[in-house]
């Protein structure tokens, strides 16, 4: 009978035991967090017509990861960041997904670039529980509809298109809109936008032309957009089609006021060899920095990064910049025991986020993951993008 009743309390005394370990057993079982490490994985240009983007945008991030790294990490873990280059192309994004999820086994995906190329991969991601954070791109999707696994910085293509529309109509009591915009789920945004807000405005769509992503060639669209006697052209672009868009209707002789959105929103276009991007409009969250209006905390940073990677920071710095601050503020809060509930929980706790350096601030709840709808207006002047306006009208 003693060895029976020595055998029954042994027993209990290991399943006690085992119930006490769950939790941490719980914890080093999430997927992409190990004893030592947290796995963030990233699809991005890092080549291809928005490398401009991509490679800046994971300099900073990694420069920031890096920096918490070498002072210990997140509660003793390390941040392990692996970045695939999609080329901005939405098979080769669909391919790196795939990689960063079944081999990698990443924790989640931060700053993922292009509009197509989430869309593309969304559903499975979030269905294998994966969080998408802060995708450099400002579609709507990526916020709507809700889900707690998607969580995006700045505002969105659709609020900055609108604001600009309002801003020149408002302003410069411009009547006769033109659409110049990518054939692309990016230029549909964009599109969607002038769409709405246009008919708000109680006015038509004068003319519109679309391209495919990779066309150098704008005579002929930049024609018909000037037969259309247009007072203002929004473009939906990106870099090098802005720059040579823009060029091609100065050539042309257009006389319209033209604006793009934050995808068209770098310090390279304004700075365009022989000035070809002159009174280029931007309505975007981000503002360039430069060295003759930096504010303190800007130079800071400004020299951390040249010192790392021998040039100035870019505006994709800038949209990597606060996110990647946000997500480390996340992780730090979501303490030792990560899962993916409890990096939620965190991000939806953030509230006026500051980064310092400009950007608007940014403030996360359980029902709205978007982060901010702050919207500049900027023009381009003597190859730099300068303020014409802040936090114009979205209403």
């Amino acid at each position: 009978m003693t060895l029976v009743k020595t055998s029954k309390t042994w027993a209990l005394a290991v399943i006690a035991a085992l119930f006490a370990l769950a939790p941490a057993t719980q914890a080093a079982a999430e997927r992409g967090v190990t004893d030592d490490a947290i796995i963030i994985g990233s699809h991005s240009a890092l080549s291809g017509p928005a490398a401009i983007w991509g490679v800046s945008s994971i300099n900073t991030a990694r420069l920031l990861f890096d920096e918490v790294n070498a002072n210990g990490g997140i509660h003793g873990r390390k941040i392990k960041f692996i970045v695939e280059d999609h080329q901005y192309q939405v098979p080769l994004a669909v391919k790196a997904m795939n990689k960063l999820t079944n081999r990698d086994k990443v924790f989640a995906i931060h700053m993922a670039l292009g509009t197509p190329h989430n869309n593309a991969v969304m559903r499975r991601q979030l269905a294998a529980g994966i969080p998408n954070l802060f995708p450099l791109t400002g579609a709507v999707s990526m916020t709507e509809p809700h889900h707690k696994l998607k969580f995006q910085a700045l505002s969105t293509y659709n609020q900055q298109t609108r604001a600009a529309i309002r801003y020149f109509h408002k302003n410069k009591g411009h009547e006769r809109i033109c659409a110049f915009y990518q054939d692309t789920d990016y230029g549909q945004e964009i599109k969607d936008a002038i769409t709405q807000e246009i008919a708000a405005l109680d006015l038509k769509l004068v003319a519109e032309t679309k391209h495919k992503s990779t066309e150098n060639e704008f005579v002929g669209a930049m024609t018909s957009l000037k037969n259309a006697n247009c007072d203002l052209i929004v473009f939906g672009t990106i870099i090098q089609d802005t720059m040579i868009g823009y060029a091609t209707a100065r050539k042309l002789g257009i006389t319209a006021d033209i604006v793009g959105s934050q995808a068209s929103n770098d310090n390279v276009v304004a700075a365009a060899k022989g000035g070809a991007t002159e009174g280029y409009y931007v309505a975007a969250s981000t503002r360039a920095m430069y060295e003759d209006t930096a504010t303190p905390a800007q130079l800071a940073f400004m020299k951390k990064y040249k010192a790392r990677y021998g040039e100035n920071p870019g505006v994709g710095t800038l949209y990597a910049y606060l996110p990647t601050l946000v997500l480390l503020d996340a992780l730090e809060k979501a303490g030792r025991d990560l899962t993916v509930d409890g990096l939620v929980a965190a991000l939806e706790t953030v509230k006026d986020f500051d980064d310092r350096l400009g950007t608007p601030l940014h403030t996360f709840t359980r029902t709205d993951h978007s982060g901010s709808d702050g919207v500049n207006l900027d023009i381009v002047r003597d190859g730099k993008l300068r303020g014409v306006a802040d936090r114009i009208d979205l209403q």
